[in-house]
């Protein structure tokens, strides 16, 4: 009989039933729990509660600072309360809030629910706030250290984004790390420069630490880049080659859809004049080292809402497409590789290696990719993509700004004034230049004048209008006295109708990108657009 009765009472603490202080009202401190201990088996039946022993606990094994999150603030009372009626020395409760992160599950008992349903590798997962987790997907112990130690010990509860802890850990690897090259399997593009010698140098892994020690690079007639580079070539420009040197473009072929299909080119070493050319990462397509397999991991959050609200449930919220893989031809130098070992792929970011290449094995007859899993930086939250553009972006986007209208003039004043429609589409691609130049943390000096540029087309837009220009609401232009009005404005309704659709267009290309849509469905979208 003494299990059943064990089972329907427990040992109370008697201190005041009264308090104002819930954890203070004669608090539990002894209960029955007959399943076997995982240590001890089934030689107990009674263990005591999580409360009653944490202060004996820190008291015998001679803590002096018990460090608790400020969740368990109520409980301080009964902690002392237990010291002293058990008279034993006290220690000190040092309180400090929680870190919340956005995006973020911390509850393991939530955490649990995605392993169990399948939705996660595992507890190592690169997505779960695990130490496992995290250090699997490329932080460091020095890196965590050093955020720990830059929180202190705030009260104040926030809800903090990942991108702080990353960029903590980029100081700690971004030294260190060796350079190498990937480029997209699918898009990459020939460059065929004939004088060139199949070769192979040493250069450095780090352009600024010789420590990091030097690797193989391979040059030769046939050259691989990326698409994404190829688009933004001219005949006739100087590019840089990273490792090797100034390239002049002599021709683009492309096939009849204009798609560049390869590019003729000559070596032009004697120029060493880099400081203005587009700088463009490449691979030799030679006999002696073939690029290898390589697959580059990116992961997103687990879930798509930064704070849930208490009655909110996590189910709902589950982002299901947090994990995008890219093939890649990677640099043969990747074959080396070992698991845990972090690495820059240049003007793509920093990577771990989760899996080493393995060569063709007897019993598959295939080779093993060598697999790489993106560290973010703390600087962006999107994936890296395939080709870097920065410094062509603002010559592309001005490109793109519509040719200046002939000029109007009135009979009376014989003053030249601007079609507003041409002056409101100004304004409009100014205003993305200026965002896509802070968004890749361009130079303060092109920002300020893209700025400045953006702010005089306001005020022309004002003077031809009268209005403050406003996104989303373009003024109609007006027939001027002495001049017959547009033939293609003739219909405000009409282009303000076109204008919507350009606008709902660009929201669903927006939208298609954060969501990391698939690639022939954005540019789908995009050709729309």
């Amino acid at each position: 009989a003494l299990p059943i009765y064990g089972q329907t009472c427990c040992l109370r603490a008697k201190i005041d039933m009264n308090s104002n202080n819930g954890c203070m009202r004669d608090p539990t401190l002894f209960r029955c729990k007959t399943q076997p201990h995982p240590r001890t088996g089934s030689k107990y039946n009674v263990y005591p509660t999580y409360d009653f022993a944490c202060p004996i606990v820190d008291s015998i094994e001679g803590v002096t600072h018990a460090l608790r999150t400020t969740e368990y603030h109520d409980r301080d009372d009964q902690f002392y309360w237990i010291i002293e009626a058990l008279g034993i020395r006290k220690p000190y409760i040092w309180e400090y809030s929680r870190l919340n992160l956005n995006n973020t599950l911390l509850s393991k008992r939530k955490l649990t629910w995605f392993v169990n349903e399948g939705l996660v590798d595992g507890w190592d997962d690169p997505r779960f706030p695990t130490v496992r987790g995290v250090l699997r997907r490329g932080m460091t112990v020095e890196g965590l250290k050093q955020f720990i130690a830059a929180q202190g010990s705030s009260r104040s509860v926030v809800n903090m984004e990942w991108d702080k802890i990353w960029s903590f850990n980029k100081k700690v690897i971004d030294p260190v790390a060796p350079r190498y090259t990937a480029l997209l399997q699918e898009d990459v593009v020939v460059v065929n420069i004939p004088e060139a010698q199949e070769e192979m140098k040493d250069v450095a892994k780090h352009p600024k630490n010789t420590d990091v020690g030097t690797k193989s690079v391979w040059y030769g007639p046939r050259v691989l880049i990326e698409g994404a580079d190829a688009k933004t070539l001219s005949e006739g420009e100087t590019v840089t080659f990273i490792n090797w040197g100034n390239i002049n473009i002599t021709k683009i072929n492309r096939n009849s859809d204009g798609k560049i299909e390869s590019i003729d080119a000559k070596l032009n070493l004697e120029n060493k004049d880099f400081k203005k050319t587009t700088k463009i990462t490449w691979l030799a397509d030679c006999s002696h080292a073939h690029p290898i397999p390589t697959v580059c991991i990116n992961y997103d959050h687990l879930i798509t809402k930064p704070v849930l609200g208490k009655e909110e449930d996590f189910k709902h919220f589950i982002n299901k497409n947090s994990k995008q893989e890219e093939v890649m031809l990677g640099d043969p130098c990747l074959r080396d590789l070992k698991k845990g070992d972090i690495i820059q792929l240049q003007r793509r970011g920093f990577y771990i290696c989760d899996q080493p290449y393995e060569p063709v094995s007897p019993h598959s007859c295939k080779e093993a990719p060598c697999i790489l899993i993106y560290i973010p930086d703390g600087h962006t939250k999107e994936m890296p993509t395939s080709g870097s553009k920065e410094k062509t972006k603002a010559e592309t986007v001005r490109k793109e700004i519509p040719p200046a209208p002939k000029e109007k003039w009135t009979s009376d004043t014989q003053e030249v004034v601007q079609d507003p429609s041409v002056l409101y589409n100004k304004v409009a691609v100014q205003g993305d230049l200026v965002r896509d130049l802070k968004a890749t943390k361009a130079a303060k000096e092109d920002v300020d004048a893209a700025v400045t540029q953006l702010l005089s087309l306001k005020k022309e837009y004002k003077q031809a209008t009268g209005q403050d220009y406003k996104p989303g609401n373009p003024v109609a232009a007006k027939a001027l006295d002495g001049a017959a009005p547009k033939a293609d404005l003739s219909n405000p309704g009409d282009s303000n109708t076109l204008y919507d659709k350009v606008t709902q267009q660009g929201e669903l290309v927006r939208k298609l990108k954060a969501e990391k849509a698939p690639k022939d469905q954005v540019d789908v979208a995009v050709k729309t657009l």
